[in-house]
Formats: structure tokens, sequence, C-alpha cells
């Protein structure tokens, strides 16, 4: 009878631990959502930033800004927003190549008694990035504040 009574609150002693392991990663997880929707509704970004949490855990979040389309649907736009994610985490890991044209077009009108030149310059910026980005999982989506704007941030957490 003892040996029962004992199992039986081994049992319970495991059961509440693994439990209560699996909320506090749900909950570190809604608090790290919280705070990254606030510094956003704060001061709006778009790209790749480094946290560390209280407890000095670091992350990697990548927030992607997409304008609201009701045409466009939920599963398409989310395939944008994880491709845009990793390519601005690429870029940030692995650096980019950034190269500029400058293109400068004259044209000349000839009226009756005047010549009218017109110089228009176009500057052509072109960036490219190579790389593997592994482990970007989606932490929130959300609606901006003046409702224009869906907001994806993606997250990895970095070991130490």
């Amino acid at each position: 009878m003892k040996n029962r009574v004992l199992y039986f609150l081994i049992l319970i002693i495991s059961l509440n631990h693994s439990t209560i392991k699996g909320q506090d990663l749900g909950t570190d997880k809604v608090r790290l959502a919280n705070f990254i929707r606030r510094m956003y509704n704060t001061q709006p970004f778009n790209g790749v930033k480094m946290l560390q949490t209280q407890d000095g855990q670091n992350y990697m979040i990548s927030v992607v800004q997409l304008k609201k389309d009701a045409s466009r649907p939920i599963n398409i736009e989310s395939r944008i927003a994880s491709v845009k994610s990793k390519s601005y985490a690429s870029q940030y890991l692995n650096g980019s190549q950034v190269s500029s044209d400058v293109i400068i077009v004259t044209t000349e009108t000839k009226s009756k008694d005047s010549v009218i030149r017109k110089t228009e310059m176009q500057e052509i910026l072109k960036e490219s990035s190579m790389g593997f980005v592994d482990g970007l999982e989606l932490l929130i989506n959300f609606e901006s504040n003046d409702g224009n704007m869906i907001v994806y941030v993606y997250y990895r957490e970095i070991q130490k």
C-alpha cells in the first residue's frame, strides 16, 4: 500500500514538473512577443534586431511589414513574409553587396527662338546577398497602429 502511494506521489510530482516547464516556455514567447509589439508600436521598424532578455537570453528578430491587401490570400502573404524575413536575416548575418549606377539623360527641345535642355539623373541601387538562414520561427503577426500594415515577427534564439 505504501509503495502505491509513493508511486502515485512521484507520478503527480513528475507530471506537475513537466507541465510547469511547458507553460513556462509559452509564457516566455508571449512575453517576448508582447515586448516586440510594444517596441514596434512605439517606433516602427523593418529588418533585423538583436535582443537580450533580462535573463540574459539572446534573440535575433526579423520584422517584416506588408501593406494590407484584401485580394491577397493569407497563405501567400505569410509565405512572402517568411521569405522577406529570411532575406533580412541573410543580409544581416552574411553581409550584402551594394552597387550603384547613375544614368544621366539629356534631352534638347528646339522651339522657334530657343533651345531647352533638360537633364535628368537616375540612380539605380542594387543589393545582393547570398547565404543560408535556418531556424527562424514565426513569433507573432499583428496589425500596425494605423491599420495599413500587417507586421510579421520571426525570431531565433541565439545560443551562447
